[in-house]
C-alpha cells in the first residue's frame, strides 16, 4: 500500500502570518492536530497540538487576561512552526513511512507531489489502514486464528488449504517473521467454514496454534 491510498488529501493549511488563536480555532473546529504551513504555495513549515499548547502562556504566568491575549494575538505560525519539516512523496510505501515516524518520533508528514502539496499522513491515518488490514473490513462470523510454523515451509498455502478444504473463505492473512529466523507467525481471519472440523484439522497438523477464537470478540470493557 502507498501514501497515496491512505493519505488525507488537501489538508487545512495555514500561512506563516496566521495568528496563533486562528490556528487554535482551526484545530478545534476541524478536529485535527497538525497544520502545513504554505507561503505562496511552498510548504516552509508544520505546527502541530503541541506546538500550539507550547506557544501558549503557562497557568503559573502573572500576566492578566487582557496582556495574555494581546501577546497570543501578536505570536505568528512562523514563530513557533517547525522548520524545515519532514515530507513524503504519494508513491512512498506507507510501511516505509511507518518506520520513519516511529524513528524520528513525529506524528505525520505532509505529502508532496512535485513540491505541490496534496495531502497529509498521520500516525492515525496508518492505524487505521493497520487495523482494516487485520479486521478484513466488514465483521462477519468467522475464526480468527494464529499459527507458528517455519519459515521456509509452505505453511501459508497449506493452512489456505485446509480453510478451504472445511468450506471457508479467507478474509485476511499477515505473516511476521520471528527473529529467530527460522520460524514465523500467521494471522488468519476467515468465513464460512465449518468451525469445529477446521480447529479440529489445524490442532492435527504440524503446525503450532497459539490462538483459535470467534471473530469479532473486543476484550474491552469500561472501568469506572
Amino acid at each position: 500500500m502507498l501514501v497515496r491510498d491512505a493519505m488525507t488529501r488537501s489538508p487545512i493549511t495555514v500561512s506563516p502570518d496566521t495568528r496563533l488563536p486562528e490556528i487554535a480555532g482551526l484545530m478545534r473546529q476541524h478536529k485535527i492536530r497538525r497544520v502545513p504551513v504554505l507561503d505562496d504555495g511552498k510548504l516552509v513549515g508544520i505546527i502541530s497540538q503541541s506546538d500550539v499548547t507550547a506557544a501558549m502562556p503557562s497557568v503559573a504566568s502573572t500576566l492578566s487576561r487582557w496582556e495574555s491575549d494581546s501577546l497570543l494575538d501578536k505570536l505568528q505560525a512562523k514563530d513557533f512552526m517547525t522548520s524545515p519539516v519532514y515530507a513524503t512523496s504519494p508513491d512512498c510505501a506507507l510501511e516505509d513511512v511507518a518506520s520513519f515516524l516511529i524513528e524520528k518520533r513525529i506524528g505525520a508528514v505532509p505529502v508532496l507531489d512535485d513540491a505541490a502539496l496534496v495531502g497529509i499522513v498521520t500516525e492515525s491515518d496508518i492505524f487505521r489502514v493497520f487495523v482494516d488490514m487485520l479486521s478484513g473490513g466488514v465483521q462477519v462470523p468467522g475464526l480468527r486464528f494464529e499459527l507458528r510454523g517455519g519459515r521456509q515451509r509452505a505453511v501459508v498455502l497449506k493452512v489456505s488449504q485446509l480453510v478451504y478444504e472445511h468450506g471457508g473463505r479467507i478474509v485476511t492473512i499477515v505473516t511476521v517473521n520471528e527473529d529467530d529466523g527460522e520460524h514465523k507467525r500467521i494471522l488468519v481471519k476467515e468465513e464460512g467454514a465449518d468451525a469445529e472440523h477446521l480447529v479440529a484439522a489445524l490442532q492435527a497438523s504440524d503446525v503450532e496454534v497459539l490462538d483459535i477464537r470467534q471473530r469479532q470478540q473486543a476484550g474491552i470493557c469500561l472501568v469506572s
